[in-house]
């Protein structure tokens, strides 16, 4: 069964955040990577991870507040690339044949599902192979339910908490592999392990530098071998 350390936010470890440079490297390397989706005003997706613009990028305000040709001509302060647009990773993706890893796409919101299906409509290739979608605590179900509904094409994960009331065979069976996100040693215990396993659902979790306190992070592929 396939199991994964995945890069965050792009290539978060080495780059800056959800970055073009973040992204190309990543494909250079043909490593797995989770990014951060959101909207804009008029419904165009962008490549951040936070609601509000105000950490990284030289803009004051919420990324829902702008339209989506005022948010291409954001920069970014520490190197003043701009914004990635979803479309422009899509084709970055599409002109590197050779690449051939997995990218997870982070889902806030779960309205946001359809403006990210209107892009990946506009395309003329097909990622379904190699794009996962996931969402984070109290919406995971709804997006497992949302994909597995209107878009089954695609891969959908559910993601698991410390006290997550997800942790049986009934929600498990239900989403195409198990998002642990910042992996702790709370949240994928043996037991989840062993469901997964027995129910050949993949496990996919990423880097925990955000997380100090996170038994992986030291040794993280030993530790992480280990504990799978």
């Amino acid at each position: 069964m396939e199991t994964e350390i995945i890069l965050h936010r792009g290539y978060k470890g080495k780059y800056l955040e959800n970055s073009l440079s973040s992204f190309e490297n990543a494909i250079k390397e043909n490593k797995s990577f989770e990014t951060d989706i959101r909207v804009s005003k008029d419904k165009k997706t962008f490549m951040i991870h936070d609601e509000s613009l105000d950490m990284l990028l030289n803009a004051k305000g919420k990324v829902i507040e702008y339209n989506s040709e005022e948010l291409k001509r954001v920069k970014y302060l520490e190197d003043g690339s701009h914004l990635v647009p979803f479309e422009e990773l899509l084709n970055l993706i599409k002109d590197n044949p050779t690449y051939s890893e997995k990218i997870f796409v982070h889902i806030k919101q779960l309205w946001n599902i359809k403006s990210v299906m209107e892009s990946l409509d506009s395309l003329d290739f097909d990622l379904s192979e190699r794009l996962r979608f996931f969402a984070c605590d109290d919406i995971t179900l709804g997006l497992v339910g949302t994909m597995k509904g209107h878009f089954p094409e695609y891969k959908v994960g559910l993601h698991l908490t410390e006290n997550s009331p997800y942790k049986n065979e009934e929600h498990f069976e239900r989403a195409d592999f198990i998002w642990a996100d910042e992996i702790t040693k709370e949240n994928i215990t043996p037991e989840v392990v062993i469901l997964a396993h027995s129910l050949g659902k993949p496990i996919y979790a990423i880097s925990p530098e955000l997380i100090p306190e996170s038994v992986f992070n030291e040794h993280i592929e030993r530790r992480w071998k280990e504990l799978i």
